[in-house]
């Protein structure tokens, strides 16, 4: 039995059958247009501002640095939330270089890390890592500060309880100064969250040491309280916790 034989061409539609057109893509509005315009340069204007950040003081002087930290700061605070997204990403991809302090950059690293590079931009990874800013504890305190500077929103808060709780995970000298400057952080934010934290991390905390400066951070929150948008009971009783640690004679200790 022989096969009929389609009048149609290979790779066309029958004769009176049209495939089905793709759907029109719907034209952005003058107003979407505009926000996603603002988006881009903005993403721009913060990638040149961690940058300037990363390779201070080598390659950028002091007042570009500053200059820098006080864009990213003016563009979270006055930013839509995908741009506030996108720094708190980028300064949490900065902090996590905390990991590598127990780590040398040398040869051998970045040959385990980049088995692919031939040896001279192997080098120039070392080099360039030598002198890298967020890979110092100076950098990454600033870093930390920065966070502490961020208004608006609770997530900024966030990050930082969640890097102190990884530098809870090890004892250095390296994280304790980072932790004592997430604390400090925690004390000048403008966030619900980072009190109710560091009173958390004061009720159950048995190192003096970090439980003084948590009483300090606390200290910097006693005038604050008043500013936070919460009930006024719930306000009464921030402050009676507060006061409550604040005031508490935890005696001697064996802790450090």
């Amino acid at each position: 039995m022989r096969l009929k034989k389609s009048s149609a061409k290979e790779g066309q539609a029958p004769k009176g059958r049209q495939p089905p057109a793709a759907p029109a893509q719907p034209q952005a509005t003058p107003a979407q247009q505009q926000a996603a315009d603002e988006n881009a340069a903005a993403m721009k204007e913060i990638e040149g501002a961690m940058f300037a950040i990363k390779f201070y003081p080598v390659a950028v002087d002091e007042n570009s640095k500053n200059e820098a930290v006080e864009r990213l700061t003016k563009t979270y605070n006055k930013g839509s939330e995908t741009i506030r997204q996108l720094i708190i990403y980028m300064i949490h991809e900065a902090l996590a270089a905390s990991a590598e302090l127990k780590l040398m950059h040398n040869l051998e690293y970045a040959k385990a890390r980049n088995p692919a590079l031939d040896p001279t931009q192997l080098r120039m990874s070392v080099y360039r890592s030598m002198f890298n800013y967020n890979t110092s504890l100076e950098g990454l305190v600033e870093m930390i500060r920065l966070l502490g500077t961020l208004k608006g929103s609770d997530d900024a808060a966030k990050l930082l309880t969640y890097h102190f709780s990884h530098l809870c995970s090890s004892e250095s000298e390296g994280n304790h100064i980072l932790r004592a400057a997430i604390l400090d952080a925690l004390g000048k934010s403008d966030s619900h969250y980072a009190l109710k934290s560091l009173l958390e991390y004061a009720r159950y905390n048995d190192n003096e040491r970090t439980f003084q400066r948590i009483v300090a951070a606390l200290i910097d929150w006693d005038e604050k309280i008043d500013k936070l948008k919460i009930p006024e009971k719930e306000k009464k009783k921030l402050r009676e916790n507060l006061q409550e640690l604040m005031t508490k004679d935890r005696g001697g200790t064996h802790y450090g």
